[in-house]
Order: structure tokens, then sequence, then C-alpha cells
């Protein structure tokens, strides 16, 4: 049940990130049918604000509705997975020259910290699996330079959100965070020293890392 003390989220807004987050940590899977009147009984609200927040998630692409059925958490099978990760190495590749032969002072410090907080929250285990998830973003997000750039944000984040609910599974599966960290002391490294073509080159390997990860874990979770 949602607390009722809103003074600081409205109650739609409230209503939307607990469904994101349940989404985003599997409470919801890939495929699931969203049963409006189970949810709304479960959080102890009205159908009103979750027909708000669905309509939001389904704007971001985290859930879609079918005719006379309702909504649904997106599903994709394994081609699509891979061309989303494809799609993202095209773009992200190229955003990470552009945003490291830009940086600025302020980005430097910026990404440090989140990096910083990244590997504590690494080393907590599961406990802080979801402030690394939310450090993990926000850190490529400077990497990228995608806070100066509100369009390519929205379509970077846009298929970030399609597998970040699968990338969540498997990361809960293995609990494996180590390449990846790697991969981040390496990105951060080539950021500070303004290699942009070292930046870009990594960048694109991060992201095909990713996706090879998730889709061999995937098939081991499925067979």
């Amino acid at each position: 049940m949602i607390p009722k003390d809103h003074s600081v989220l409205s109650l739609p807004e409230t209503v939307y990130r607990g469904l994101r987050t349940a989404i985003l940590n599997g409470v919801y899977p890939p495929g699931q049918m969203l049963r409006q009147e189970d949810i709304a009984r479960r959080l102890g609200v009205s159908r009103v604000p979750l027909r708000e927040a669905l309509a939001r998630l389904e704007a971001e692409g985290l859930v879609v509705l079918h005719p006379r059925r309702g909504y649904a958490v997106l599903s994709l099978d394994p081609r699509e997975i891979g061309e989303v990760f494809a799609l993202r190495a095209r773009i992200e590749e190229h955003m990470a020259a552009v945003a490291t032969a830009e940086r600025s002072d302020e980005d430097i410090a910026q990404a440090r910290v989140l990096r910083r907080q990244m590997a504590n929250a690494a080393t907590a285990g599961l406990a802080a699996a979801e402030s690394w998830f939310e450090l993990h973003i926000r850190f490529h997000d400077v990497l990228l330079g995608l806070p100066d750039r509100p369009v390519i944000h929205r379509i970077v984040n846009g298929l970030q959100r399609m597998v970040e609910p699968y990338i969540r599974v498997e990361s809960r599966l293995t609990g494996d965070l180590d390449q990846a960290e790697a991969e981040h002391d390496r990105l951060l490294e080539g950021f500070i020293a303004g290699d942009a073509a070292g930046v870009a080159a990594l960048t694109r390997e991060h992201v095909d890392h990713t996706a090879a990860r998730l889709l061999d874990g995937l098939e081991q979770w499925r067979s």
C-alpha cells in the first residue's frame, strides 16, 4: 500500500513511480498482463491515478496497450533485444566522442562523484542494487553529454528503458558486476583524459558486452 503522506509527491506521481520501480525490479516481469483492479487494490488507490501512471509508462515504452485486453509489461524476444542494443551502440558511440571532446571541468567532477558512488553501491551488493542502477544511468548520461541534449536524451533513455528490466533480471541472477565496473573505470579515465576516440570505442564495447551478458543470461534462465 502507498503511504498516505503525499506532501512531497502527488498521488499520480507516487503511483507512477511505484509501478515503474515494480516493473524494473521484476515484480511484474516482461509480458505479464497488468490487471488494474488487482494493482489498484494492492497499492490502495483508485483506478484513476493508476490509469494516468499506465499511460505515462506506455509513452516511455515500458508497457504496451493491447486492444480489448489491457496493459502488459513490454516483452522483447532475443532478436529485438539485440537490435535495441545495436542501435544503442551506434548512438552512444557517437555521443561519447562528442561529449568527451566537449567535456567541462564540471562534467569531470560530476562523473568522478557518480563513479565513486557506483563503486560503493556495487560493494554493498543486492541491498544497494536500486541505487546502483540509478547512479549507473546518471553516470552514462554525463559521459554521453545527454543533460545538455534533451532530444538525444529522450531517444537514448527510451532505448535504455526497453531493455532495463531484462538487465536487472540478469544482474539479480548472476550478481556479477565485475566486468561492467572495470569498464566504467576505463571509461572515466578516458573521459578525464579527453580521449574522444578511445571513449567512443570503449562505449561501443561496453554496450556490446552488456548485450552479450544479457542474452547469455536469458538463454540460461529460460533453459
